[in-house]
């Protein structure tokens, strides 16, 4: 049965599967920053999903480099144009994740509202929606991002205060088992959950998918 009136999406591993782009990108800014002296994958164990700043900030105090902030965001935004989106663009990754196109037609279609809340920088958002042609289901004005909130429990306030709503009355789909544990601290009673390993057992998941094929859409009725 139906509980919400609206619906707020993540981005990263939810509308488009990226985790090995997002690594490789890591993997080359932080072999650029360090010359290869950091070790890679036990950092990046340790720090992915973290938001760009506070994982270059660490970078920065593993190799004694001082927290200057003009040189924090140039490295957060080299990562993202010079290696996220030129691989994308380079390996032709301009797909969403399977069915999802299918989903955001149906809630067109039925005019229900939707938004999505990504922790991705402006110039990613704006990057996601020359790539994948998201105007066709989102507003990119009323998009919540990495813009300044402290974490994703005020950016999912954000996302559906910007549609007229609140979190209570959305239904959010989302992959990160921390970003779920914020969604919940938000006020969010029904999530479903893009299945991780470490994907958290919650009363508040009505459903755990691989991808948007396994959705069952009776959830909407």
């Amino acid at each position: 049965m139906k509980h919400f009136d609206a619906i707020l999406f993540d981005y990263n591993g939810t509308l488009f599967f990226d985790a090995d782009i997002n690594e490789w990108a890591w993997h080359q800014t932080i072999d650029e920053i360090s010359g290869g002296t950091i070790n890679f994958p036990e950092l990046y164990k340790e720090y992915k999903g973290t938001k760009n700043q506070a994982f270059v900030e660490k970078i920065f105090d593993i190799l004694n480099m001082p927290r200057e902030e003009d040189k924090i965001i140039y490295w957060c935004n080299r990562k993202e144009t010079e290696y996220y989106q030129k691989y994308c663009l380079a390996q032709g990754r301009n797909k969403m994740a399977p069915g999802a196109e299918e989903l955001l037609d149906y809630l067109k279609e039925r005019q229900i509202p939707i938004n999505m809340s990504t922790a991705s920088l402006e110039t990613n958002v704006d990057f996601y929606f020359r790539l994948l042609n998201l105007e066709r289901w989102f507003d990119r004005n009323k998009v919540a991002y990495d813009e300044g909130f402290k974490d994703k429990t005020d950016m999912y306030k954000a996302s559906a205060q910007r549609i007229g709503t609140e979190v209570n009355k959305c239904l959010i789909f989302e992959d990160s088992p921390n970003s779920i544990v914020q969604a919940i601290e938000a006020g969010c009673e029904y999530l479903v959950a893009i299945k991780k390993e470490d994907t958290p057992d919650l009363p508040q998941i009505k459903q755990v998918i691989n991808d948007f094929t396994e959705l069952n859409y009776e959830i909407f009725e």
